[in-house]
């Protein structure tokens, strides 16, 4: 058994540097080991996280390789079907896009609101450069993109109702999504849209939903806003 100085927590599985502060550990004493298992038995009172994290490396390995087979076959079967048009491209960026997607989810410490966010960026990037790539026909900026921010419109509702106590750390996210919406009108009024229909109940809905946010969650939503802006 081991203990980290810093966080003061006990490590059933001695692996010598702290999962969760890098710290070094320390060998406790055989009085103190005696008494922790008197009290806890065989089982540790904190969770072997080595276990979870060689899981979790080898459900990303099995992930990557199963791609690669899929991308592999999709490749051939391009090449046997359909050569002068690589459509394997796509679905290999799509691919990879997945793999890093479970990546960031597992191995990255941000909040959840910020992962959501810089997930949809990316997303929306990645749809609209898929466009580019077939030769821009508009359908990323008029249908696409703007059905992602209402799907984060959609998912910040509900991450509000299930955490009713921390409901203005979302409103970061909420903000987000009305700028992206602003953009979509401004591409619209640039003349890079066909259609406005989709670009306009985007718009609404989130600045509907934003400037509600703002006149029913009162102060704690201005608090929230200046404490992330620093004002």
């Amino acid at each position: 058994m081991n203990r980290c100085p810093q966080c003061n927590v006990i490590l059933y599985h001695n692996p010598g540097i702290c999962p969760l502060c890098n710290c070094v550990t320390e060998d406790l004493a055989p009085e103190e080991e005696k008494t922790l298992k008197q009290l806890f038995g065989h089982s540790s009172p904190y969770p072997n996280a080595r276990g979870r994290n060689r899981l979790l490396r080898f459900i990303l390995r099995l992930v990557l390789f199963i791609f690669v087979i899929a991308e592999a076959v999709m490749i051939l079967i391009n090449y046997y079907t359909s050569v002068t048009y690589p459509w394997s491209l796509i679905t290999g960026v799509s691919l990879l896009y997945i793999y890093l997607f479970l990546v960031y989810w597992i191995s990255h410490d941000a909040g959840f609101a910020a992962k959501v966010g810089l997930q949809m960026l990316i997303t929306m990037i990645f749809l609209y450069e898929i466009d580019v790539f077939n030769g821009m026909r508009g359908w990323s900026l008029q249908w696409a993109i703007p059905s992602i921010i209402l799907l984060g419109d959609g998912l910040v509702f509900i991450l509000m109702l299930l955490n009713r106590s921390r409901w203005q750390s979302y409103m970061l996210l909420l903000l987000f999504m009305g700028l992206c919406s602003v953009v979509i009108m401004a591409f619209y009024f640039m003349g890079k849209i066909g259609s406005v229909v989709m670009p306009m109940i985007c718009f609404f809905v989130s600045c509907f939903y934003f400037f509600g946010a703002m006149l029913f969650g009162g102060r704690a939503a201005g608090r929230e806003l200046r404490r992330r802006f620093h004002i």
